[in-house]
């Protein structure tokens, strides 16, 4: 089959998932889907997987159920990222060479785009891409992807956007990041707390207002359109 329609049930069933349309103990199987889609066996199973490594779906030796995401490992992701992104800072810092150039652009395109726009959470993770170095040392990034489940990304996007109030914390923290990386060591170290305070802080309101993090057709058209690369760069067949 092409892999548009590979992609487009990548893009339909992640939907899905993010609005909690299946039970958390929901056994998915192959068949239907490839009966829904008229996708050939090894391909539903392509998707199936991509959704796994994604973090969407939990793998089963024959079957698929959803991952739960919860304030618990959202919090752990966001610790794990803090650490991620502190190492990384530094070390473009201490370069002062054209990869800071790239993260201050990057920088400057989202503070200047819409926080709800599916095309600030693009180029959030662009960020963090060319900050781990995706595409030449890829250790970080590899660490990164594994303890950091891509789905976590969008999951928190969409959380710090569900409101205005939120939306403006959003601001700030990318007008921060801009600031960030004009400074010296010891000014993107603080200036990075001071970021992951109010991103924490944007989490735990999301969270208390959106619990069960399921997010309904409203919350989600026009903002999950995109199957964006993971922070190596890559986007899994």
């Amino acid at each position: 089959m092409p892999q548009a329609a590979q992609l487009s049930f990548y893009l339909d069933l992640r939907r899905r998932l993010l609005a909690h349309e299946f039970s958390a103990d929901e056994r998915l199987v192959t068949k239907t889907f490839t009966d829904a889609t008229g996708l050939t066996h090894s391909a539903t199973i392509g998707v199936l997987n991509a959704l796994s490594t994604d973090g969407y779906l939990n793998k089963h030796k024959r079957s698929y159920t959803p991952a739960v995401w919860c304030s618990d490992n959202m919090l752990e992701c966001t610790d794990r990222l803090e650490v991620f992104v502190e190492i990384c800072a530094a070390r473009v810092i201490i370069e002062q060479g054209p990869r800071l150039k790239k993260l201050h652009r990057l920088a400057g395109v989202m503070a200047s785009t819409g926080p709800e726009d599916e095309a600030f959470f693009l180029k959030a993770i662009e960020w963090l891409a060319a900050l781990f170095e995706a595409g030449e040392r890829r250790t970080i990034s590899e660490v990164a992807h594994k303890l950091i489940p891509q789905a976590y990304y969008r999951v928190l996007w969409l959380l710090v956007t569900s409101s205005s109030s939120l939306r403006n914390v959003v601001r700030k923290v990318a007008a921060q990041n801009v600031k960030a990386l004009e400074g010296d060591l010891p000014g993107i170290r603080d200036s990075q707390a001071m970021i992951f305070q109010n991103v924490r802080r944007a989490l735990e309101i999301g969270i208390s207002s959106n619990p069960s993090l399921r997010f309904d057709r409203a919350q989600l058209d026009g903002r999950v359109e995109i199957r964006e690369a993971d922070v190596r760069g890559r986007v899994l067949a």
